[in-house]
């Protein structure tokens, strides 16, 4: 098995998929260190930019794996962590991201940004958004999809998160 678990910056994309990885009993790959630690990269205003050709192709050859990664790369099934846009807004702030980055990350998470991006590369009976609010009952919610008994994108499972409210938000 091969799973993409994904979502914009604060989602819990970490913390999740090192849960599942070892309640499935598959390897965790964080595409960041993945690619520290296997390519040479360049580096820009302190983030690596990924040449996601050569990750894909490496990351092809493997099995068994959760890739943690804003990026969407090959899988079996994508998990989309979604989150409210005011506990996101949260989780940001108390990591001290510039004000600027939170606004495009919740602009993103808005517009559906991570959701667009999947649907690139995956077909939508194999994109699964799960609410990332409370961890636990996002891994079991996973869980469930992992087995079969999930609701796929293509079966009208979607978060909207574009509203006054949270357009709102992003101009504070």
């Amino acid at each position: 098995m091969k799973l993409l678990v994904t979502g914009v910056p604060g989602t819990g994309k970490t913390t999740i998929s090192k849960k599942l990885a070892e309640l499935l009993n598959l390897t965790y790959i964080n595409v960041g260190d993945y690619a520290k630690n296997h390519f040479d990269f360049p580096i820009e205003e302190d983030e690596i930019v990924i040449d996601e050709i050569l990750m894909e192709e490496k990351l092809g050859k493997l099995q068994d794996i959760i890739i943690d990664s804003h990026i969407p790369f090959k899988a079996d099934k994508a998990i989309i962590l979604r989150c409210n846009p005011t506990i996101l807004f949260d989780r940001l702030h108390e990591r001290n991201y510039p004000k600027e980055k939170i606004k495009d990350n919740l602009l993103s998470e808005i517009l559906d940004y991570v959701v667009c991006a999947v649907k690139d590369i995956f077909a939508e009976e194999d994109i699964y958004e799960v609410l990332s609010e409370n961890g636990d009952d996002a891994i079991k919610e996973i869980m469930e999809i992992v087995k079969g008994k999930g609701i796929s994108l293509k079966n009208g499972n979607h978060f909207n998160f574009l509203t006054e409210d949270n357009i709102i938000l992003i101009e504070k």
